[in-house]
């Protein structure tokens, strides 16, 4: 067994090892790396920050791009759209040649994007054909406690467990994955997570792209990191611990080095990041502008006109890219590198090819919309209830502490996480303020359950165009603070909602509280 590949500091000449060795197999990169050696040391010894050098792949040697299966379900005769997910075990070719044991819903790995509409009744039926308990979490869905499919509503091994509820989304890009207590990074680095994407009656007629798969793609970012013999290595680091899990190779739809064949048009990209931890920074090689249109939230009332973008783990970002003026044949790359709190030195490495070789279709949109049906921002009433959240930092020791042994803790209010302990509760229906502080020199993307939420300020500026109108995923950058307008849930419920660091590692140490609505 040769050694698996570690977190290693990046220098210049690693930088070069790594682009000359992109196109080498699996095994035989693993052993040339590892014999590179070092291991660089930081933040009370938590080994090094810096983030994980990432693999940087060529045209070359590229594989088409897989595009995310939409599927619609089925509508039964009490008009309850129907969808069914199956977890289940499998083996992927993540990276070219290399068979790799992964997790999928209704496959190998990831999951299909499920289309749902809003006002309609729906029912989602998980069913787990795996070896533990999983759960299903509706990511960004507005939906009761009870169907949220967040720690306490655990699917059993060979059990199911069906989510009903009526859709009260606006129209956006929403993704589901476990939330399995303790367990939820392993399990979404395994491979398990995919994507809601909630239409109207009006969205798919708007003056966007939206013919699947062929100007509307979905692009679903993830890091991972292999074990020589090519199984996926979730062995946490001291590093893993503290800043979240990072891997050296950037997947897209679950490839690595992939090309996608586009049409010589205006096309829209769905933008996830479900990494665990690493926050990425999106850009075109060719310094083509991304016209951002919608947050998590939904549409935003105008296009951003953006030169790069950031997403933290969680959160999602629709944008569209003007490839009318490439010729047939002609090539480029949306580039990623890391970006946050010690990334400054990080590699930009291209993470999916764009290759212009099919004609524009019939019915391309030829300009960009002016104007757009924005989700409206949530207003803070006079004397609105307000309430205070820290993100913490300790170097306790036990998990208790949030991250182990000799480790950083990150905590909620000093508080670790316990499922058994009710934190706060709020008035269903009320519109409270917020105000998450972060005393930690990272940044932390915070994610709430089951509530409405738009940005009032970020460390005490009006916030940007791109983060208006309605949120459910936001970062607070390190040592800085966000005012955030929250609205409860209309109905009141014993059961609760989570809010935590979308960090999964962070999460699954403890950095998490959990609310109701009464």
């Amino acid at each position: 067994m040769k050694t698996p590949l570690k977190n290693v500091p990046i220098h210049t000449t690693r930088r070069s090892l790594l682009r000359g060795l992109a196109g080498l197999a699996l095994t035989q990169l693993l052993s040339t790396l590892s014999a590179c050696g070092g291991r660089g040391n930081g933040m009370g010894g938590m080994g090094t920050m810096n983030p994980t050098p990432l693999i940087n792949p060529n045209l070359a040697s590229a594989r088409p791009l897989p595009i995310v299966p939409l599927a619609t379900g089925t509508v039964d005769g009490t008009g309850t759209r129907r969808h069914s997910l199956s977890a289940q075990a499998g083996t992927s070719q993540l990276v070219s040649g290399v068979n790799t044991s992964t997790w999928g819903y209704n496959g190998a790995l990831l999951g299909p994007a499920l289309l749902l509409r809003q006002g309609e009744a729906t029912a989602l039926t998980v069913q787990n054909t795996l070896a533990e308990t999983t759960t299903a979490h509706w990511h960004g869905l507005l939906v009761p406690a009870d169907m949220d499919g967040g720690p306490h509503q655990e699917i059993l091994a060979g059990s199911s467990w069906t989510a009903a509820f009526t859709v009260s989304n606006a129209p956006s890009t929403c993704w589901y994955h476990p939330h399995t207590h303790g367990a939820t990074g392993r399990q979404v680095i395994q491979g398990l997570g995919g994507l809601l994407i909630i239409e109207d009656s009006a969205s798919a007629q708007a003056l966007l792209p939206h013919v699947w798969g062929v100007d509307d793609v979905a692009l679903v970012f993830q890091d991972r990191r292999f074990n020589a013999d090519g199984s996926i290595d979730y062995a946490l680091t001291p590093a893993d611990k503290g800043r979240g899990y990072q891997g050296d190779h950037l997947l897209v739809n679950g490839c690595h080095n992939p090309v996608w064949q586009a049409p010589q048009q205006w096309v829209r990209l769905r933008l996830l990041n479900a990494c665990n931890a690493r926050f990425l920074s999106l850009r075109l090689s060719n310094s083509a502008t991304l016209h951002q249109i919608a947050n998590e939230g939904g549409l935003l009332a105008s296009p951003v006109a953006r030169s790069s973008l950031m997403l933290a783990p969680g959160e999602r970002a629709e944008v569209l890219v003007d490839l009318s003026g490439l010729s047939l044949g002609q090539s480029l790359s949306l580039n990623a590198r890391s970006s946050g709190m010690m990334d400054s030195g990080s590699v930009e490495v291209s993470a999916l090819f764009l290759s212009v070789s099919q004609a524009a279709q019939a019915g391309a949109i030829t300009a960009l919309p002016a104007t757009l049906p924005a989700t409206p921002t949530l207003s803070a009433p006079a004397g609105a209830i307000r309430r205070t959240f820290s993100l913490d930092s300790s170097m306790s020791g036990g998990m208790g502490g949030g991250m182990g042994s000799g480790g950083m803790g990150f905590t909620i209010n000093g508080t670790p996480f316990n499922i058994a302990r009710t934190d706060f509760s709020l008035t269903a229906g009320n519109t409270e303020v917020w105000t998450f502080t972060n005393t930690t020199g990272m940044g932390h993307p915070i994610h709430v359950h089951g509530v409405r939420m738009s940005l009032l300020s970020r460390n005490g500026a009006p916030v940007a165009a791109q983060e208006q109108g309605q949120r459910d995923t936001f970062v607070v950058d390190g040592n800085g603070s966000v005012d955030v307008v929250v609205q409860a849930p209309a109905t009141a419920s014993a059961m609760p909602f989570m809010l935590h660091c979308h960090i999964l590692e962070h999460e699954d140490a403890g950095m998490m509280l959990q609310f109701v609505a009464a």
